[in-house]
């Protein structure tokens, strides 16, 4: 395969894996914050879900660009053939490995930087985080209605 192939071909597996539609990204980031959160509730979790702004699709792209030049650094020809030779197993040991390499600390600061630059930073202090989540609670009691005091 061609450095070009390989690009096309990680890039098809990953965007499979981040195109999906509104209502199956709501429900996995539900799940994520049910598992990350514990004590929120199913519903909160849904509401929460759905506060969370979809990323532009560029933004993966350059994040799976970063990816495949990785890849092709550091990986032999032959097993790069062999990763991206379309069978299953080989397209979710792709995403395995992206996921790996977006939580090492080179794209932990690039996603940081990408964030920044379209404002949606995430929190550096306490305090910011606190207020984040006292504004969390309050839409989440809003959508509640009264009498509803805790989460």
């Amino acid at each position: 395969m061609t450095a070009q192939e390989v690009r096309t071909r990680v890039t098809q597996v990953i965007l499979a894996r981040l195109d999906t539609d509104n209502t199956r990204r709501a429900e996995a980031l539900g799940d994520f914050m049910a598992l990350s959160l514990p004590g929120l509730e199913d519903k909160e979790a849904e509401a929460l879900s759905r506060l969370v702004p979809q990323l532009p699709r560029e933004l993966y792209i350059k994040w799976i660009n970063l990816f495949s030049d990785r890849l092709l650094e550091t990986i032999p020809q032959n097993q790069l053939d062999e990763l991206c030779n379309g069978a299953p197993d080989n397209d979710a040991a792709l995403g395995l490995v992206y996921l790996m390499f977006m939580e090492s600390a080179r794209m932990e600061e690039q996603v940081a930087r990408d964030l920044a630059e379209l404002g949606l930073a995430a929190s550096n202090t306490d305090a910011e985080a606190d207020a984040l989540a006292l504004y969390l609670k309050a839409k989440l009691q809003q959508k509640k209605g009264p009498g509803h005091a805790n989460m």
